[in-house]
């Protein structure tokens, strides 16, 4: 339920961004700021994994594949992926269950689609034709999944000795 729960949540905060874009930025930051509440080690995967994907859309828009019409990447879509990366963390024990090849797949293709569907609703503009820029947003998707997976198992791993070695008494 938990999971279901968040990923509703996550959905309107998405549609906020890319509906809303600057309009909708301090319903963006209170949805942040829930996040910490519901669990504080958030604040510790935002900039962790929103960093990855600024830095991976920030690529794209250099080469053209996105365009906004800022300089740099709109703070909206910076503030969407902290919430993603808010996303991911707050749903990683329910992730984690699931085969690695299964979030791949569904990271690649929901991922992928997500652009598609900011272009038709205005967010974002193509610098390719749409079948180019898809396949170039499900390949960089596809690498946004690798990345997000190893890391949420890496650190699942450090958590599960961190509590492990804490109930250990040694006395």
């Amino acid at each position: 339920m938990r999971f279901v729960l968040i990923s509703v949540l996550f959905n309107v905060y998405w549609f906020a961004a890319v509906v809303g874009q600057h309009t909708f930025l301090p319903f963006l930051v209170l949805g942040l700021i829930g996040a910490v509440f519901l669990d504080r080690t958030v604040l510790f995967a935002i900039p962790l994994f929103a960093l990855i994907g600024i830095v991976g859309d920030s690529v794209l828009k250099s080469f053209d594949i996105l365009r906004f019409q800022t300089e740099f990447l709109p703070i909206w879509l910076c503030l969407l992926w902290a919430g993603f990366a808010a996303y991911i963390w707050l749903t990683r024990d329910w992730l984690l269950s699931k085969p690695k090849w299964v979030l791949v797949v569904a990271g690649s293709v929901g991922g992928g689609l997500s652009y598609l569907a900011g272009e038709r609703l205005g967010a974002v503009t193509f610098g390719l034709d749409t079948a180019s820029t898809a396949a170039v947003l499900f390949a960089a998707w596809f690498g946004y999944a690798v990345t997000f997976i190893a890391l949420l198992s890496w650190l699942a791993n450090r958590e599960e000795k961190c509590a492990s070695t804490n109930n250990t008494y040694t006395g």
